[in-house]
């Protein structure tokens, strides 16, 4: 009787949780499931009826459930292995955001070396360009664009984007909370900035934290998404595809690469980028119901 009353009065954590589980059994142990090809081997056709060879993208049957890509890769086969990749660079992501912002926000709130002014200005000017087109602009510099570490400066770069919002945020927190008497009082007796943002501030800020960081996750998921729609690689391989010509060629995994194509593959392989894109959909939905889950749980 108390887990259904826990659930009734804490459905949309509970119901994210659930979500968030199933999300993870796929991740970590989907490619252990029967009819999951691990080797992801591309068929070049298959014969039809009247002994026809057709050849690759098919549509969802029997032997293929969402069916292929272009290459003759199972659909299904190829989101239940990207999955950890995914999640790892979304995760990835949105915790170095934090990892620079929180600090950000504290020495903003103290003033020190003019941060307050560089968060306003990250905040401010920032927020007046859209993401994806600071995104376009940075990791199709030459130096990112030939680089063999380009994931981890993406990674810098999506996590960077948004800083500013989460710092100004975190700052008007921290200028709340240092109002409070138990700060003042640490204040008065000389404690250090470091134990004051440690012991005195932090503490208190645990909740907000989890809700905001599992909140970006999503945002994150989303903005990802955009990326591989407008064929922006994860990762890549240079290639010499003729004499004198060269060519990119994507080397991930991730849901996202799986768009690459939309724009022709929605006239003519609709599958291909629609079960895709339910996958992050499926990431977005769960960490923001996990999150709103997670607000009224702590109120």
């Amino acid at each position: 009787m108390k887990i259904i009353t826990f659930i009734r009065h804490h459905f949309l954590f509970c119901l994210g949780m659930l979500m968030f589980l199933i999300l993870l059994f796929f991740t970590f142990f989907g490619e252990y499931l029967p009819g999951i090809d691990r080797d992801l081997k591309e068929i070049e056709y298959i014969w039809t009826d009247k002994k026809i060879p057709l050849a690759p993208p098919f549509e969802p049957s029997e032997d293929y459930l969402l069916g292929t890509d272009r290459d003759g890769r199972d659909l299904l086969s190829l989101i239940v292995m990207g999955a950890k990749e995914t999640l790892l660079i979304i995760i990835s992501i949105t915790i170095i955001r934090y990892l620079i912002a929180i600090p950000l926000a504290f020495l903003a709130h103290k003033k020190s070396l003019g941060i307050h002014h560089l968060v306003s200005w990250m905040n401010g000017f920032l927020s007046y360009i859209p993401s994806i087109i600071l995104v376009i602009l940075l990791v199709t510099l030459p130096p990112i664009l030939t680089s063999e570490t380009r994931l981890l400066y993406l990674i810098i770069v999506l996590a960077a984007l948004e800083v500013g919002r989460v710092a100004e945020m975190f700052r008007l927190e921290f200028s709340q909370i240092a109002s409070k008497e138990f700060v003042t009082g640490g204040n008065s007796i000389g404690v250090s900035n470091f134990r004051l943002f440690r012991k005195y501030l932090l503490p208190f800020l645990y909740g907000k934290l989890l809700i905001s960081l599992v909140g970006d996750i999503g945002k994150v998921t989303f903005l990802l998404g955009q990326i591989g729609f407008l064929g922006i690689f994860i990762t890549q391989v240079f290639v010499q595809v003729d004499a004198g010509q060269f060519a990119f060629f994507n080397t991930s995994l991730a849901w996202p690469m799986l768009l690459l194509n939309s724009y022709n593959d929605i006239r003519s392989a609709i599958w291909i980028p629609f079960f895709p894109a339910l996958a992050m959909t499926y990431v977005i939905f769960t960490f923001n119901i996990l999150s709103q889950g997670i607000q009224k749980l702590a109120k």
